[in-house]
């Protein structure tokens, strides 16, 4: 028994040894970019600096929200410019489906890791990418 549970604190260790320290610091107000029939999804510019590796990146962290006593689904594509250039146009791989339960909301992160598609690239701070999100068209649709 004692080898079980010393297993497991090892292994409860070692994910958190390789867990990032990470401190998200919202700019600005939210923006809504979507909102019909009790669906919102608003977009919050964020920088997320990670200590660890001492980078500051800015995302626009999406949340889908669903004010309703019923579940929806939503189409959702993505259309990402940067530096005035559409790198995600025509590109079925930024088209997402979300399933909203009902009341339910779900949200992007620093991490990106729950809700990767709700985690927008914008800039990042003297690194390695230049290109700044200079534009985000979002198409979105209400399956049901």
């Amino acid at each position: 028994m004692k080898i079980i549970h010393s297993l497991f604190l090892i292994i409860f260790l070692s994910v958190n040894g390789f867990a990032q320290k990470m401190i998200a610091t919202p700019i600005g107000q939210p923006q809504i970019v979507y909102s019909e029939n009790g669906i919102i999804v608003s977009s919050q510019l964020t920088e997320c600096q990670n200590l660890d590796r001492d980078e500051k990146m800015t995302y626009n962290i999406l949340t889908l929200t669903n004010n309703n006593n019923v579940p929806a689904t939503l189409k959702m594509r993505q259309d990402s410019y940067y530096n005035d250039k559409c790198y995600t146009c025509e590109n079925d791989e930024y088209t997402f489906t979300f399933n909203l339960g009902a009341s339910e909301s779900k949200q992007g992160s620093c991490y990106g890791d729950t809700n990767p598609a709700l985690s927008v690239f914008h800039s990042m701070k003297d690194g390695y990418y230049k290109e700044v999100l200079t534009d985000l068209k979002m198409n979105i649709v209400r399956l049901n």
